[in-house]
């Protein structure tokens, strides 16, 4: 065989291996965990228009096929498509294409009770200090409930895709009285695991309030930014039966490092 055919060979090789189940991924995607190729794959298949804005991608089988991947792979590189606000995902829907390219900011699009839950799923959180505090006048007055009582304080900050860069503050204050949370939180938790193994269907309404403040010194230090900086703020109030409230979370990104999206349906 001539270098001439020998080339030809292995370049229809190639195109055969990409056009299969578990083929290679291009060069320029290669390399790296699996579930990051996987979703800079995709997210050239969307940026070039294979699949469009508001259309629904593939099914989690159907990638897993095209990928030779497994599932828990595939749902990883979804995972981030989402979090870059390049994909929504919807019970019962699919995962459809909001927009054709990247944001670096976190998008949340919040509209039901399950999309909260699939919001928990995906925030995995940095422990960096866990004690039990006093709630102040001020503080009360967030959470809405009396000053002067003892919760247990979790000070953490959210990571997106660069593990060394905090995109949000995440303060989390529970209520020792309707909870077994303890001080020996793990330096790493998931919001949706603290949820569902110490409140579990105990809660019955969340409240969510957002603000616009200027991030305050101890925070602005944590997410790397100057004291002063516009910041977004989220406050969500978990409550049980007879209103109580069980949970509260205040997390404060970067105005450059979030938006929130909302979607009503009239019937």
């Amino acid at each position: 065989m001539t270098r001439s055919s020998e080339r030809a060979a292995s370049s229809g090789g190639e195109r055969e291996a990409r056009g299969r189940p578990g083929a290679a991924l291009p060069a320029d995607v290669a390399g790296g965990p699996r579930y990051k190729s996987i979703y800079q794959s995709l997210s050239q298949d969307i940026s070039s228009g294979r699949y469009p804005v508001m259309t629904l991608l593939p099914t989690e089988h159907e990638l897993c096929e095209q990928f030779g991947a497994s599932r828990h792979t595939i749902r990883e590189a979804i995972r981030m498509l989402t979090v870059a606000g390049v994909v929504s995902r919807r019970p019962g829907v699919g995962t459809r294409v909001e927009t054709a390219r990247a944001t670096t900011r976190f998008t949340q699009r919040i509209s039901q009770f399950p999309d909260l839950l699939q919001y928990a799923r995906n925030a995995a959180l940095l422990v960096q200090d866990v004690r039990t505090v006093k709630l102040t006048k001020r503080l009360a007055e967030t959470l809405g409930c009396e000053a002067g009582q003892q919760w247990l304080h979790i000070n953490s900050i959210k990571t997106l895709d660069d593990p060394d860069v905090a995109a949000a503050c995440t303060l989390i204050y529970a209520d020792p009285a309707h909870s077994d949370v303890r001080v020996d939180v793990k330096s790493r938790i998931s919001l949706l695991r603290l949820i569902e193994d110490h409140f579990g269907d105990r809660i019955t309404e969340v409240n969510q309030e957002f603000s616009a403040t200027p991030i305050g010194a101890a925070i602005a230090k944590q997410l790397q930014v100057d004291t002063g900086t516009p910041g977004f703020v989220i406050t969500r109030r978990y409550y049980g039966d007879g209103g109580v409230l069980l949970l509260a979370t205040i997390t404060t990104f970067p105005h450059d490092k979030m938006k929130y999206s909302m979607t009503l349906n009239v019937s």
